[in-house]
Protein backbone atom coordinates (compact mmCIF):
# COMPACT_ATOMS: atom_id res chain seq x y z
CA UNK A 1 0.00 0.00 0.00
CA UNK A 2 1.30 2.99 -0.84
CA UNK A 3 1.80 5.90 1.99
CA UNK A 4 3.79 8.54 3.05
CA UNK A 5 2.95 10.20 6.31
CA UNK A 6 4.75 13.32 7.49
CA UNK A 7 4.64 14.52 11.10
CA UNK A 8 2.25 17.67 11.44
CA UNK A 9 4.90 20.05 12.34
CA UNK A 10 6.90 19.42 9.09
CA UNK A 11 3.79 19.42 7.03
CA UNK A 12 4.24 22.23 4.36
CA UNK A 13 8.80 22.55 5.19
CA UNK A 14 8.36 18.82 3.73
CA UNK A 15 6.30 17.96 0.91
CA UNK A 16 5.30 14.37 0.06
CA UNK A 17 7.71 14.92 -3.40
CA UNK A 18 10.52 15.74 -1.68
CA UNK A 19 10.34 12.30 -0.06
CA UNK A 20 9.90 10.71 -3.41
CA UNK A 21 13.42 11.81 -5.03
CA UNK A 22 16.04 9.72 -5.67
CA UNK A 23 18.50 12.37 -4.36
CA UNK A 24 17.59 14.88 -2.08
CA UNK A 25 18.99 17.22 1.31
CA UNK A 26 16.49 18.49 4.25
CA UNK A 27 17.58 20.79 6.54
CA UNK A 28 16.35 21.14 10.24
CA UNK A 29 17.36 23.28 13.05
CA UNK A 30 16.52 21.46 16.77
CA UNK A 31 16.86 21.15 20.31
CA UNK A 32 18.51 18.09 21.95
CA UNK A 33 15.17 17.68 24.86
CA UNK A 34 13.03 17.52 21.18
CA UNK A 35 14.74 14.87 19.63
CA UNK A 36 15.10 12.69 23.37
CA UNK A 37 11.34 13.00 22.96
CA UNK A 38 10.98 10.53 20.09
CA UNK A 39 9.08 9.69 17.13
CA UNK A 40 8.80 9.33 13.43
CA UNK A 41 8.96 12.32 11.37
CA UNK A 42 8.46 10.98 8.22
CA UNK A 43 7.26 7.63 6.63
CA UNK A 44 7.28 6.40 3.10
CA UNK A 45 6.00 2.85 2.29
CA UNK A 46 5.24 1.28 -1.16
CA UNK A 47 6.13 -1.89 -3.11
CA UNK A 48 9.36 -3.22 -1.82
CA UNK A 49 10.08 0.23 -0.83
CA UNK A 50 10.60 1.79 2.74
CA UNK A 51 11.95 5.64 4.06
CA UNK A 52 11.63 6.37 7.30
CA UNK A 53 13.21 9.35 10.03
CA UNK A 54 12.87 10.09 13.39
CA UNK A 55 14.26 9.43 16.64
CA UNK A 56 14.14 7.33 19.47
CA UNK A 57 15.95 6.70 22.88
CA UNK A 58 19.17 5.87 21.34
CA UNK A 59 19.53 8.51 18.55
CA UNK A 60 18.52 10.20 15.32
CA UNK A 61 18.05 7.61 12.76
CA UNK A 62 17.34 6.75 9.39
CA UNK A 63 16.40 3.80 7.76
CA UNK A 64 15.50 2.75 3.98
CA UNK A 65 14.53 -0.49 3.13
CA UNK A 66 16.91 -2.84 5.39
CA UNK A 67 19.51 -0.39 5.83
CA UNK A 68 19.76 2.11 9.13
CA UNK A 69 22.02 5.04 10.10
CA UNK A 70 21.94 6.68 13.51
CA UNK A 71 23.77 9.68 15.06
CA UNK A 72 23.62 8.76 18.78
CA UNK A 73 22.78 10.65 21.81
CA UNK A 74 26.35 11.21 22.14
CA UNK A 75 26.76 12.61 18.74
CA UNK A 76 24.96 15.29 19.54
CA UNK A 77 25.74 17.69 22.07
CA UNK A 78 23.15 20.35 23.70
CA UNK A 79 24.61 23.68 22.13
CA UNK A 80 23.78 27.36 23.19
CA UNK A 81 22.07 27.71 19.63
CA UNK A 82 20.11 24.95 18.01
CA UNK A 83 22.20 22.67 15.96
CA UNK A 84 21.68 22.16 12.26
CA UNK A 85 20.91 18.56 11.38
CA UNK A 86 21.02 17.38 7.53
CA UNK A 87 19.51 14.05 6.55
CA UNK A 88 21.06 13.71 2.74
CA UNK A 89 20.21 10.69 0.14
CA UNK A 90 21.43 9.46 -3.17
CA UNK A 91 20.52 6.15 -4.68
CA UNK A 92 23.42 4.40 -3.21
CA UNK A 93 23.68 6.30 0.36
CA UNK A 94 21.84 7.28 3.23
CA UNK A 95 23.81 9.98 5.60
CA UNK A 96 22.94 12.08 8.79
CA UNK A 97 24.98 15.71 9.80
CA UNK A 98 24.92 16.89 12.85
CA UNK A 99 26.46 21.24 13.16
CA UNK A 100 26.96 23.26 15.50
CA UNK A 101 29.52 25.78 16.35
CA UNK A 102 31.82 23.53 18.36
CA UNK A 103 30.99 19.83 17.11
CA UNK A 104 30.24 18.03 13.51
CA UNK A 105 29.22 14.28 13.54
CA UNK A 106 28.50 12.45 10.44
CA UNK A 107 27.02 9.02 9.98
CA UNK A 108 25.91 7.38 6.88
CA UNK A 109 25.69 4.23 5.18
CA UNK A 110 25.90 2.30 1.70
CA UNK A 111 22.58 1.09 0.45
CA UNK A 112 21.75 -0.91 -2.46
CA UNK A 113 20.98 1.46 -5.49
CA UNK A 114 17.32 2.00 -5.06
CA UNK A 115 14.56 4.75 -5.49
CA UNK A 116 10.89 5.15 -5.27
CA UNK A 117 8.51 2.74 -7.14
CA UNK A 118 6.95 4.37 -10.28
CA UNK A 119 3.48 3.63 -8.50
CA UNK A 120 4.28 5.61 -5.50
CA UNK A 121 5.78 8.28 -7.42
CA UNK A 122 2.45 8.27 -9.78
CA UNK A 123 0.01 7.99 -6.79
CA UNK A 124 1.73 10.93 -5.28
CA UNK A 125 1.88 13.13 -8.34
CA UNK A 126 -2.28 12.30 -8.80
CA UNK A 127 -2.47 13.42 -4.74
CA UNK A 128 -1.05 16.78 -6.19
CA UNK A 129 -3.57 16.95 -9.14
CA UNK A 130 -6.24 16.88 -6.72
CA UNK A 131 -8.71 19.85 -6.83
CA UNK A 132 -9.00 22.15 -4.41
CA UNK A 133 -11.36 25.18 -3.27
CA UNK A 134 -10.72 26.48 0.25
CA UNK A 135 -7.85 25.08 2.61
CA UNK A 136 -7.51 23.92 6.21
CA UNK A 137 -4.66 26.14 6.95
CA UNK A 138 -2.73 28.40 5.99
CA UNK A 139 0.58 25.54 6.60
CA UNK A 140 -1.91 23.67 3.96
CA UNK A 141 -1.93 25.75 1.54
CA UNK A 142 2.11 26.03 1.39
CA UNK A 143 2.34 22.03 1.19
CA UNK A 144 0.42 22.69 -2.19
CA UNK A 145 2.59 25.47 -3.50
CA UNK A 146 5.69 24.03 -2.00
CA UNK A 147 4.72 20.66 -3.78
CA UNK A 148 3.80 22.79 -7.24
CA UNK A 149 7.08 24.61 -7.26
CA UNK A 150 9.42 21.00 -6.63
CA UNK A 151 7.47 19.78 -9.20
CA UNK A 152 9.35 22.49 -11.74
CA UNK A 153 12.30 20.24 -11.30
CA UNK A 154 10.59 17.06 -12.22
CA UNK A 155 9.36 18.93 -15.69
CA UNK A 156 12.24 20.00 -16.56
CA UNK A 157 14.38 16.63 -16.17
CA UNK A 158 11.33 14.76 -17.71
CA UNK A 159 11.52 16.74 -21.04
CA UNK A 160 14.96 18.32 -20.99
CA UNK A 161 13.60 21.50 -21.32
CA UNK A 162 16.34 23.18 -20.42
CA UNK A 163 16.33 25.27 -23.19
CA UNK A 164 14.02 27.97 -22.84
CA UNK A 165 15.88 29.04 -19.44
CA UNK A 166 19.15 30.12 -21.65
CA UNK A 167 19.89 33.05 -24.08
CA UNK A 168 21.27 30.65 -27.20
CA UNK A 169 23.07 32.57 -30.45
CA UNK A 170 23.08 30.82 -33.68
CA UNK A 171 25.66 31.06 -36.66
CA UNK A 172 23.20 29.14 -39.27
CA UNK A 173 22.27 25.98 -37.61
CA UNK A 174 25.49 26.21 -35.39
CA UNK A 175 24.91 26.97 -31.57
CA UNK A 176 27.40 29.79 -30.95
CA UNK A 177 26.76 30.42 -27.44
CA UNK A 178 24.60 30.07 -24.43
CA UNK A 179 23.96 32.50 -21.42
CA UNK A 180 21.69 32.40 -18.49
CA UNK A 181 18.84 34.58 -19.17
CA UNK A 182 17.94 37.30 -16.74
CA UNK A 183 15.05 36.17 -13.63
CA UNK A 184 12.26 38.39 -15.13
CA UNK A 185 12.51 36.53 -18.76
CA UNK A 186 11.89 32.89 -17.21
CA UNK A 187 9.17 34.54 -15.44
CA UNK A 188 6.93 33.12 -18.84
CA UNK A 189 8.65 29.64 -18.78
CA UNK A 190 7.62 28.92 -15.05
CA UNK A 191 4.37 30.65 -15.07
CA UNK A 192 3.51 28.13 -18.18
CA UNK A 193 5.23 24.94 -15.83
CA UNK A 194 2.91 25.99 -13.22
CA UNK A 195 -0.17 27.07 -14.34
CA UNK A 196 -2.24 23.91 -14.85
CA UNK A 197 -1.77 22.60 -11.18
CA UNK A 198 -1.97 25.83 -9.73
CA UNK A 199 -5.33 25.90 -11.43
CA UNK A 200 -6.79 22.76 -9.77
CA UNK A 201 -4.97 23.59 -6.75
CA UNK A 202 -7.34 26.95 -6.73
CA UNK A 203 -4.25 28.77 -6.27
CA UNK A 204 -4.15 32.44 -8.35
CA UNK A 205 -0.16 33.55 -9.77
CA UNK A 206 0.58 36.59 -10.21
CA UNK A 207 3.45 37.75 -11.74
CA UNK A 208 5.65 40.82 -10.99
CA UNK A 209 3.21 41.49 -8.06
CA UNK A 210 3.48 44.86 -7.17
CA UNK A 211 4.61 45.35 -3.24
CA UNK A 212 5.26 49.43 -2.65
CA UNK A 213 8.71 47.97 -1.74
CA UNK A 214 9.61 46.48 -5.77
CA UNK A 215 8.18 43.82 -7.52
CA UNK A 216 7.78 40.79 -6.26
CA UNK A 217 8.66 37.47 -8.70
CA UNK A 218 5.28 36.04 -8.15
CA UNK A 219 2.29 36.50 -5.89
CA UNK A 220 0.71 32.97 -5.02
CA UNK A 221 -2.70 33.23 -3.51
CA UNK A 222 -5.31 31.02 -2.35
CA UNK A 223 -8.84 30.34 -0.43
CA UNK A 224 -7.75 29.50 4.01
CA UNK A 225 -11.57 28.29 5.89
CA UNK A 226 -11.84 31.30 8.25
CA UNK A 227 -8.60 33.55 6.69
CA UNK A 228 -10.15 34.15 3.25
CA UNK A 229 -7.42 35.07 0.42
CA UNK A 230 -4.08 34.11 1.84
CA UNK A 231 -0.72 34.96 -0.14
CA UNK A 232 3.01 33.04 -0.46
CA UNK A 233 5.27 35.56 -1.37
CA UNK A 234 8.04 33.66 -3.96
CA UNK A 235 11.25 35.04 -5.61
CA UNK A 236 13.62 33.52 -8.12
CA UNK A 237 17.14 34.28 -8.53
CA UNK A 238 20.26 33.39 -10.26
CA UNK A 239 22.41 31.20 -8.47
CA UNK A 240 25.53 33.32 -9.75
CA UNK A 241 24.25 36.61 -8.86
CA UNK A 242 25.96 39.06 -6.45
CA UNK A 243 22.57 39.96 -4.60
CA UNK A 244 21.81 35.85 -3.76
CA UNK A 245 22.23 35.99 -0.45
CA UNK A 246 21.11 39.60 -0.20
CA UNK A 247 17.98 38.63 -2.18
CA UNK A 248 16.99 35.65 0.96
CA UNK A 249 18.11 37.72 3.80
CA UNK A 250 16.49 41.33 2.89
CA UNK A 251 14.56 41.41 -0.21
CA UNK A 252 12.65 38.57 0.19
CA UNK A 253 11.36 39.08 3.83
CA UNK A 254 11.00 42.79 2.89
CA UNK A 255 8.34 41.70 0.31
CA UNK A 256 6.90 39.58 3.37
CA UNK A 257 6.26 41.73 5.48
CA UNK A 258 5.11 44.79 2.98
CA UNK A 259 2.60 42.04 2.03
CA UNK A 260 1.89 40.54 5.34
CA UNK A 261 2.91 37.16 4.55
CA UNK A 262 4.02 34.63 6.31
CA UNK A 263 5.41 32.36 3.96
CA UNK A 264 7.81 32.80 1.50
CA UNK A 265 9.83 30.73 -1.65
CA UNK A 266 13.24 31.78 -2.24
CA UNK A 267 13.43 29.92 -5.63
CA UNK A 268 17.46 29.46 -7.18
CA UNK A 269 18.30 28.92 -10.71
CA UNK A 270 21.33 27.08 -10.79
CA UNK A 271 23.19 27.10 -14.93
CA UNK A 272 26.67 25.79 -13.45
CA UNK A 273 27.87 23.10 -15.59
CA UNK A 274 29.29 22.21 -18.67
CA UNK A 275 28.00 25.66 -20.51
CA UNK A 276 28.43 27.87 -17.73
CA UNK A 277 31.13 28.02 -14.95
CA UNK A 278 29.48 30.51 -12.06
CA UNK A 279 28.88 30.57 -9.18
CA UNK A 280 32.45 29.43 -8.06
CA UNK A 281 32.88 30.83 -4.67
CA UNK A 282 31.15 28.37 -2.39
CA UNK A 283 32.92 27.17 0.25
CA UNK A 284 29.87 24.44 0.47
CA UNK A 285 27.66 23.00 -1.56
CA UNK A 286 24.54 25.46 -3.07
CA UNK A 287 21.86 24.02 -0.35
CA UNK A 288 24.23 24.09 2.26
CA UNK A 289 25.30 27.40 1.98
CA UNK A 290 21.61 28.92 1.76
CA UNK A 291 20.62 26.63 5.02
CA UNK A 292 23.99 28.48 7.09
CA UNK A 293 22.92 31.58 6.15
CA UNK A 294 19.17 31.31 6.86
CA UNK A 295 20.27 29.46 10.28
CA UNK A 296 22.35 32.32 11.06
CA UNK A 297 19.74 35.03 9.89
CA UNK A 298 17.80 36.68 13.15
CA UNK A 299 15.36 37.64 10.91
CA UNK A 300 12.30 35.09 11.99
CA UNK A 301 10.87 34.93 8.55
CA UNK A 302 13.78 33.95 6.84
CA UNK A 303 14.59 31.53 9.53
CA UNK A 304 11.35 30.16 9.83
CA UNK A 305 9.32 31.07 7.13
CA UNK A 306 10.87 30.89 3.80
CA UNK A 307 12.25 27.53 2.24
CA UNK A 308 14.63 27.46 0.01
CA UNK A 309 14.40 26.13 -3.77
CA UNK A 310 17.42 25.15 -6.27
CA UNK A 311 17.17 24.49 -9.86
CA UNK A 312 19.53 22.78 -12.04
CA UNK A 313 19.22 24.04 -15.08
CA UNK A 314 22.30 23.08 -16.52
CA UNK A 315 23.33 20.06 -19.18
CA UNK A 316 23.16 16.79 -17.90
CA UNK A 317 25.81 14.40 -17.94
CA UNK A 318 24.67 11.38 -20.52
CA UNK A 319 25.78 7.92 -19.89
CA UNK A 320 29.12 6.80 -22.25
CA UNK A 321 28.59 4.31 -24.04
Amino acid sequence: MNKIDIVPACKGIITNLDLLKSEGTLQFTTSLSDLKAGGIIFEVSGPEFSFIFGSNEKGLFVKRNEVFSILTYDDIKETSVEPMIFLTWSYNKISLYFCSEIKHKKAEAPTKPCSPPPSLIKWARKQNLLPMVEYESEEKLREKVYSCLLSIQDKIDEYGAINPFWDISYSGKSIVSRTPKKETDVQPVISLLLSDQMLMAGIEVIPEYQTGRGNLDFMFMGNVKDNGITKICAEFKNAHSKDLFHGLENQLPLYMKNRECNYGAYCVLNYKGEWFTKPDTFENKLDVELSIHQSKSINPLVHNGIRCFIFSLSKKKTASK
